[in-house]
């Protein structure tokens, strides 16, 4: 967590196009490596200590996204696909294949979770996301 003395960074990964909620970019765009989180705060009117929660968000955020594009190896295919198993059954083994033919030859983790999403149901894919998130892969 930063201090309020602390000279904040943009995360190495963070670009322009980094989806982020409002508040934390309404921060991010005050981050400028010279003024200290007081400062931004001050400048925002926000506290300091909710100027740190934004940064660290931005951080999570841009690890996050950082992830989500990343190829697909095959260990990471292993663990998306034993979520989906876990999810609907040996019939995921199928659904992990389709998608995999419908996101081409140079796959990202978010391809393939796309691609994915659109073959199941509603429910199945609140239980799928769950699963994803118990293993730290969204």
């Amino acid at each position: 967590m930063s201090l309020p003395g602390d000279v904040p960074r943009w995360p190495a990964a963070l670009r322009d196009e980094t989806p982020l909620p409002y508040v934390v970019w309404r921060v991010m765009d005050h981050v400028d490596g010279r003024r200290s989180v007081a400062e931004i705060g001050r400048d925002l009117g926000l506290s300091a200590q909710a100027v740190a929660q934004a940064l660290a968000q931005a951080g999570e955020w841009t690890q996050r996204a950082a992830q989500r594009t990343q190829a697909l190896t095959p260990a990471l295919q292993e663990s998306v696909e034993q979520c989906l198993l876990s999810v609907v059954g040996p019939i995921g083994e199928v659904v992990v294949e389709d998608a995999l033919q419908e996101v081409g030859d140079s796959p990202s983790l978010e391809g393939l979770l796309s691609a994915i999403a659109e073959q199941l149901s509603e429910t199945q894919l609140h239980a799928f996301v769950r699963q994803l998130r118990a293993r730290n892969l969204t």
